[in-house]
């Protein structure tokens, strides 16, 4: 059997999620557990919080292009960008059997510790919307290897099972792309491998979410093409419908700020990344900047036409709505013009001021009883006949 003298550099684990600046500082102040980080928030749970992680150092470390926070804890170190990209690493020396043990360990600390931290630091404000929420989290793993040739690499990935479904190679770096594992193999030392890392992660996950927002679009607008697509809808079915379209109008609102926020930060990236030589990325022919602005255009745009088709069915849900209201009222106002008329015409009522009165007082009573009675009943008639009224829907 031939030995593999390649060497594994380190096993990381990532994630992107919309964030600036201040959003660092508070990351920073939550992990250096000096200062509360973002006010509203329990100390007690925090410190809870923070005890999981077991962090023994903390830096922010600012550059000419991005500022980093950087924590150094017992069982994986941290690195987040202002940006949002988090990557989590195995500590230097850690002992693991093979490389899926070491991403197994980063997945664990990275779902039952790091997740629920971020999710409760950044829990006030505006809520993630609940069909983000149902997506399943994708976590880019890469495992970065040197000093390999290209006889030991497929040794290994075959070794190991990787699924690999294509490459980019260049002179400096190669990039293998999995379905769950990423390999990046580093030739040459002056490569910036948290660079290549922090990049490679933003651009992977950057446009898995836009997809997630597009899979989201479909739904909500099969949804909203069931209720326009009806023959015809009950009054009693208003309310509910009501709800549910005003359940879609908050998520897409929610949303589009999203989308928004991501627009934003995708035009800083190409900003910040003009002026850089980003020497992996282009030789690798892995720099999409520009692909994603125009990916996100897309998405926003779709987003808009989501929006007015919503607002529109939901107005024409309102206008039945106040339709049969009207006629509700028109019902009532019938009602109470018939009892009128019938009290003052047809029945022979007697008052305590007329002689007759000790005689057919009873009987008075009665026929005002039987009037309100029957008026009760043809006006609950009227009524359920109104609720269980079905209205065509146009489009």
């Amino acid at each position: 059997m031939r030995i593999i003298f390649m060497k594994i550099e380190n096993i990381y684990l990532g994630t992107w999620m919309p964030r600036a600046s201040m959003h660092l500082k508070e990351i920073y102040h939550f992990l250096g557990g000096t200062k509360m980080p973002v006010s509203g928030l329990d100390a007690k749970k925090l410190a809870q919080l923070l005890s999981r992680l077991e962090i023994k150092e903390v830096n922010f470390i600012g550059g000419n292009t991005i500022d980093l926070v950087m924590a150094s804890g017992k069982k994986a170190d941290i690195t987040v960008s202002e940006e949002g990209t988090a990557i989590l690493s195995l500590k230097k020396g850690e002992a693991i059997s093979s490389p899926e043990q070491g991403l197994r360990l980063l997945e664990k600390f990275f779902i039952e510790k790091f997740s629920p931290s971020l999710k409760y630091l950044f829990s006030l404000g505006a809520p993630l919307p609940k069909a983000l929420v149902k997506i399943q989290e994708v976590y880019p793993a890469i495992i970065v290897v040197k000093d390999c040739l290209p006889r030991e690499l497929e040794e290994f990935i075959k070794k190991e099972r990787i699924a690999i479904y294509s490459k980019n190679v260049s002179p400096k770096l190669d990039f293998f792309f999995g379905e769950k594992i990423n390999i990046l193999h580093i030739k040459d030392e002056s490569i910036n491998i948290q660079e290549i890392l922090l990049d490679t992660i933003f651009l992977k996950e950057f446009p898995e979410q836009l997809k997630n927002y597009l899979t989201i679009h479909r739904l909500i607008w099969e949804e909203i093409d069931h209720i326009r697509e009806a023959k015809t809808i009950a009054y009693k079915d208003f309310s509910k419908r009501r709800k549910q379209i005003n359940d879609f109008l908050k998520t897409l609102s929610l949303m589009k700020a999203r989308l928004q926020q991501m627009g934003d930060v995708i035009e800083t990236k190409e900003k910040i990344k003009k002026g850089v030589i980003l020497e992996g990325l282009d030789t690798l022919n892995m720099n999409r900047i520009n692909n994603l602005i125009g990916d996100v255009k897309y998405i926003e745009d779709l987003w808009e036409m989501t929006i007015d088709y919503t607002k529109d069915t939901l107005n024409l849900i309102e206008s039945l709505s106040q339709e049969n209201v009207q006629r509700e009222l028109g019902a009532l106002k019938f009602i109470t013009l018939i009892s009128a008329i019938t009290s003052f015409f047809g029945m022979n009522i007697a008052f305590p001021w007329d002689e007759q009165w000790p005689v057919i007082f009873k009987s008075s009573f009665a026929v005002v009883g039987i009037i309100i009675l029957v008026s009760i009943a043809f006006y609950y008639f009227l009524k359920i006949f109104i609720y269980n009224r079905k209205f065509k829907i146009t489009n």
